[in-house]
């Protein structure tokens, strides 16, 4: 199968990076697999991949190949969580491998908060370390797992931001959490977290139904039929929905009214809907009866 592992090309140009977390640990990991001394990773040690040294970057994109196997995935990812356990430039390479699934976690978080996606990318990376240290490098689906490790941290962040925009100011009222809380990887993430779902059929859902992956390449990518990813999925649809139908699915809180409401801005003017009370008429006094 080794002769059939090529680059994939690439459809677009190469997009202009920034001062972002996850660009500078892409202009790091693009430093580490260049020059005279690229990090490279032995590919005579896994059966599947080519009989040479291979520069971590070109890795990169042959783990992204369809017709690679979640085996021979987790055991280069695997390989990586070893070596990134014991040396920090291991950790860049590690994470400059994963960081495709990590753009695509942070993509929902990011888009929550805008002002903060720097600050979302920057604790995606935290928890990810934090991860990648306790972590079992024998265990598997290591890639989604330690994609969703880091993407439960970020959502951690943003939910404690959103939650706090979400205070009253002048007039507190009861208020529900905007509208990107209800974005379905964020769903994904919780039925994750809850052991509703496994990683990887979240990520399955998430790669055909959220992202544009045909489901014929995730079939491929998961050495099945296509019947059988179709079958997968449905039954990890199934159960999602009867999750979020059922008593368990978590509540969120609104935010509590407080105990004391301080008077409007309007003053007695009437609530908005309802009309004023009208006072009793009164007539006027005689003139004869005043004193």
């Amino acid at each position: 199968m080794a002769q059939h592992l090529t680059k994939p090309r690439h459809r677009q140009a190469r997009r202009t990076l920034t001062d972002s977390p996850f660009d500078t640990l892409e202009r790091s990991f693009g430093l580490l697999c260049g020059g005279p001394s690229p990090l490279t990773l032995d590919g005579r040690s896994f059966a599947g991949l080519p009989n040479r040294s291979l520069p971590l970057d070109e890795l990169k994109s042959l783990l992204l190949h369809p017709s690679v196997s979640f085996d021979l995935r987790d055991a280069v990812v695997g390989e990586l969580v070893d070596r990134a356990q014991h040396e920090g430039t291991w950790m860049i390479g590690l994470a400059g491998v994963l960081l495709p699934g990590l753009r695509r976690a942070a993509w929902p978080l990011s888009h929550a908060c805008l002002d903060r996606a720097a600050d979302v990318e920057s604790e995606m990376l935290a928890s990810f370390v934090a991860a990648v240290g306790r972590t079992d490098s024998a265990r598997p689906r290591l890639a989604a797992h330690l994609t969703w490790q880091a993407h439960g941290g970020a959502k951690e962040q943003v939910r404690a931001e959103m939650a706090e925009r979400a205070k009253p100011a002048n007039r507190p009222v009861s208020t529900a959490p905007p509208r990107p809380w209800g974005h379905p990887d964020l769903v994904l993430a919780k039925a994750v977290d809850l052991e509703v779902l496994c990683a990887e059929d979240a990520e399955l859902i998430s790669a055909t139904r959220i992202g544009d992956l045909p489901l014929e390449r995730a079939a491929a990518g998961l050495g099945i039929s296509y019947a059988a990813a179709r079958k997968r999925r449905t039954r990890a649809e199934t159960t999602l929905v009867v999750w979020i139908t059922s008593d368990d699915y978590p509540v969120v809180e609104f935010v509590p009214k407080g105990i004391k409401t301080p008077r409007s801005l309007g003053g007695d003017r009437p609530r908005r809907g309802r009309p004023r009370e009208r006072r009793p008429e009164q007539r006027p006094s005689d003139p004869s009866t005043r004193r």
